[in-house]
């Protein structure tokens, strides 16, 4: 593989990292789309035992898309199942061009996973080189977040109910209107949360590809169907505007290592910043 392919590959590693480390209907009119709430308090319960269970659901259906600078103003997208009930694991289906990988497989899409503290990347069989006639690309999670990157992304917090968290710390909460979320009837409430009140969550949300840029708020939407569980969370900080639909929780299915014998590990080249030996 030359060294360009791998540079551009663990550009394109970033940008799934973010997506993966985890963080728009009508509304009903002026006068009921902004009404205030008769509580806030009642209403930050509300979201915290959405939030609870959701992650207690232990895996997730989704849709999600995250814009940073580091992505050029684009959302890096990204389709499919997380599940967190014993470790992370992710298999999704991820546009190639979103992750600067499209001279790697004809027909525009990567199948991604994350699984046993690395990242796959499905692509067409390289023709020639090192790794002629591999369909994975293998990097250890800690090649590209480090060694405690790598260890806390284990430690229950980096699901994508992980950003419904912070919102216990909302100071403002309003209930938007109800709203049609593919075809479940929700409750939408925007919360707003001051960053100094997040601690380390609030920290790591703005190192999001340096794109706090000095917001001092964390402004979310969260939609609530009828089941009590979150259908979408958008979330905006500053240039980082992070927009998850949840399809479905508790979905059932085994997220599998790929073959030894079918996967190139380029680990050490992304340490080595993207120069490939051999």
């Amino acid at each position: 593989m030359k060294a360009g392919t791998v540079t551009r590959v663990t550009r394109g590693v970033a940008s799934a990292v973010i997506v993966t480390a985890g963080l728009s209907g009508c509304t009903t009119g002026a006068e009921a789309g902004r009404k205030a709430a008769d509580s806030a308090r009642t209403l930050v319960s509300t979201l915290t035992k959405a939030s609870d269970q959701a992650a207690g659901a232990g895996s997730a259906e989704v849709e999600m898309s995250v814009t940073m600078p580091g992505t050029g103003g684009r959302p890096v997208r990204l389709n499919g199942l997380y599940s967190w009930g014993n470790g992370l694991a992710v298999e999704a289906e991820m546009p190639a061009e979103d992750l600067r990988m499209e001279d790697l497989v004809a027909d525009g899409t990567i199948t991604y996973r994350l699984v046993q503290g690395a990242y796959y990347y499905g692509i067409d069989p390289a023709p020639s080189g090192p790794y002629a006639g591999r369909t994975w690309l293998r990097i250890e999670a800690s090649a590209v977040l480090g060694e405690r990157g790598a260890a806390g992304m284990n430690a229950g917090d980096n699901d994508p109910t992980a950003g419904l968290k912070s919102l216990k710390w909302a100071d403002e909460v309003t209930e938007i209107g109800r709203e049609d979320v593919n075809g479940k009837s929700s409750v939408h409430y925007r919360a707003t949360v001051p960053v100094d009140r997040m601690g380390d969550a609030g920290a790591a949300f703005g190192a999001a590809g340096g794109g706090g840029g000095g917001a001092t708020e964390l402004v979310s939407d969260v939609w609530v169907d009828d089941k009590g569980m979150p259908s979408r969370l958008n979330q905006t900080l500053g240039s980082v505007i992070v927009d998850i639909d949840f399809l479905s929780f508790g979905v059932v299915k085994e997220i599998a290592v790929p073959p030894a014998a079918d996967t190139a590990d380029i680990t050490e080249a992304v340490r080595n910043g993207g120069t490939a030996r051999g």
